[in-house]
């Protein structure tokens, strides 16, 4: 109730003061308003910058990433295809394989085995460590790795798969022991050795990738401290990250990613989440070679930091200008005052009805401005009265055109001509059922003069028309009225329903080889009146309703009238979003929807 009181009262005072102190509270409000929306624009617009470069800076380096990774990938794999090519081992795998071996000749085998193995080993390459098994799946204790803490691991299934492959073959991150003491984090890359003689299976050549190696790649594109990475395998198990104790875990989705899944956001989509108290950008990249995703996280407080110094400037900034800007619409508030008056005068000569006075303020700027507006909108809204009655017009000469296309007289003269035919083939219960129908329809179709009639009596009209129809065509015409009851009060524009039935008659149905249906059905939708005429007939193509909707034929004017004129009739009745539409596929089927605003006819 204060409330009320108040802004009352704000009102009462606002509307008895001077022109002068209202467009000086006027112009001091916009200014206001205005520089704190540019205030706030400001610094959500540098926020925003700021953010849009440490997304684009993310999705640069994850795809940096993605280009070592990809060729530390294609490196390794070299090594595992050069190792098995080399023919020093294949031969002694050869002998192995033909039990041409006795103890002594063991030895030699794993002698020769580790000398080939150093050549793909560090310090040569990045690869840790390899191993060789034989096609008997046995290791040959040749290298630095504990072969008893990878055979579980390397069982006969994974063998069969890697010898089904035949290329290099990427495992699971897991733990290997070395020799000397000590483990580490590694994944495997296993090659089937074929013999390039024989074409045999001689065995696999498994090198270790240190998970280290992987890490190192992004830990060189680490900008901030708080950045963080993860390697994610297919099964969302993270495989590389900084925190090694995250290794061989679940990728918490729930925590970085919300409601979204990592395949939501993969090819170097970003999202911005809040985590805990901390607002972070989560950017995804897909490493498709191995069916990894790279993730990075970012804080981003720690890079708009700098920004609140900047916004602390702008306020200060904001204010120094609302202070000047205050002084100077003053200033401005008595010098546009007086042509505003006399435009205010102006303006109430023509609101008595001279719509052809026009502001003369004989002075420049953005008050010459308004009067050339003012005087460019007086000159536009005599445009549109002309328009108005353009429209008018052109709606009446519809309208009898309407009635001149929908009536017409080769209908009555078949009709009768029908009539008389029955009385010549003694069947004058038929020849009395058609012209009480042509009464019935043209009885209604006079309705007194009266342009707007019920949907029930639009209904009957129609009724009328399709019963002698029926009789003239028998033979390949059905029909269904389906109408509502509670519509049939309702308006409706006389014989809108005729041309489309008409229509269908005879470019659907009659083109038909058999016998069809035609069904009008009316119902309310969405607080209109929907009306359809559907045919099973012969359809119409894409450049037909186009043709009948717009009377065009290759950019002229066509005599097909009805069905324009029905739709232009309703479009300027009721306005543009109502009227027809045409929906139909060629040797199947027409539909013809009218929509229509639900008018009591009493009302």
């Amino acid at each position: 109730m204060k409330n009320n009181k108040f802004i009352s009262f704000a009102i009462s005072t606002f509307n008895n003061i001077s022109i002068k102190s209202k467009i000086f509270i006027f112009y001091a409000g916009i200014l206001l308003a205005s520089l704190s929306i540019f205030a706030i624009l400001t610094i959500n617009i540098s926020n925003q910058a700021i953010v849009e470069k440490v997304t684009k800076n993310a999705e640069r380096e994850l795809s940096l990433i993605d280009k070592s990774l990809l060729n530390l990938a294609n490196n390794s794999e070299n090594y595992a295809r050069i190792l098995s090519m080399d023919n020093r081992m294949q031969n002694q795998l050869e002998r192995i394989e033909n039990n041409e071996l006795d103890s002594i000749d063991n030895i030699e085998v794993e002698k020769t085995l580790s000398t080939v193995i150093s050549n793909v080993v560090q310090p040569n390459t990045n690869i840790a460590a390899a191993s060789i098994m034989s096609s008997k799946y046995m290791f040959f204790d040749v290298g630095y790795i504990d072969n008893s803490s990878i055979s579980r691991y390397f069982n006969r299934d994974l063998i069969n798969s890697i010898t089904k492959n035949k290329v290099p073959t990427w495992t699971r991150l897991f733990k290997v022991r070395y020799k000397f003491g000590g483990d580490e984090d590694v994944f495997a890359i296993a090659k089937t050795i074929i013999g390039m003689d024989t074409g045999h299976v001689l065995g696999t050549a498994v090198l270790y990738l240190k998970e280290k190696d992987v890490a190192a790649i992004y830990l060189n594109n680490i900008v901030n401290e708080n950045d963080k990475f993860y390697i994610v395998d297919n099964q969302k198990n993270i495989i590389s990250t900084q925190d090694k104790s995250e290794l061989y875990r679940k990728f918490d989705e729930e925590l970085y990613l919300g409601k979204y899944k990592l395949e939501d956001i993969s090819d170097t989509k970003s999202l911005i989440r809040n985590i805990g108290d901390k607002k972070v950008l989560i950017t995804v990249q897909n490493f498709d070679k191995l069916d990894w995703k790279v993730v990075s996280v970012i804080p981003l407080d720690e890079i708009t930091y700098e920004n609140k110094k900047m916004t602390q400037l702008i306020l200060i900034f904001g204010v120094t200008c609302l202070i000047c800007a205050f002084v100077a619409s003053y200033l401005l508030s008595y010098t546009i005052s007086k042509p505003i008056l006399k435009l205010v005068n102006i303006m109430k000569e023509i609101k008595s009805g001279n719509l052809k006075l026009r502001a003369d303020l004989n002075v420049k700027g953005e008050i010459g401005m308004l009067g050339d507006g003012f005087n460019s909108l007086m000159d536009k809204i005599n445009v549109l009265v002309e328009h108005i009655y353009t429209e008018q017009r052109l709606k009446r000469e519809n309208e009898f055109k309407l009635l001149q296309s929908q009536i017409k007289p080769h209908f009555l003269y078949n009709t009768i001509e029908t009539i008389i035919s029955f009385i010549k083939l003694n069947l004058k219960d038929n020849a009395m059922l058609t012209a009480k129908y042509l009464a019935g329809f043209y009885r209604i179709s006079l309705s007194k003069g009266n342009d707007i009639i019920t949907i029930r009596d639009e209904m009957n009209l129609i009724d009328n028309y399709l019963s002698i129809q029926k009789m003239r065509y028998v033979e390949y015409l059905d029909y269904r009225l389906e109408f509502e009851e509670e519509i049939l009060k309702y308006q409706i524009p006389k014989l809108t329903l005729q041309p489309l039935v008409e229509n269908s008659i005879y470019h659907g149905l009659k083109q038909k080889e058999d016998r069809g249906i035609l069904i009008i059905k009316g119902e309310f939708e969405n607080g209109e009146i929907k009306i359809e005429v559907f045919d099973d007939g012969v359809g119409m193509s894409e450049e037909n309703i186009n043709r009948v909707l717009n009377r065009l034929i290759n950019g002229q004017k066509s005599n097909d009238f009805g069905i324009y004129s029905v739709n232009s009739r309703l479009k300027l009745l009721y306005g543009d979003e109502y009227g027809l539409s045409i929906e139909s596929k060629e040797s199947e089927f027409t539909r013809v929807t009218l929509r229509l605003p639900a008018i009591d006819t009493w009302g």
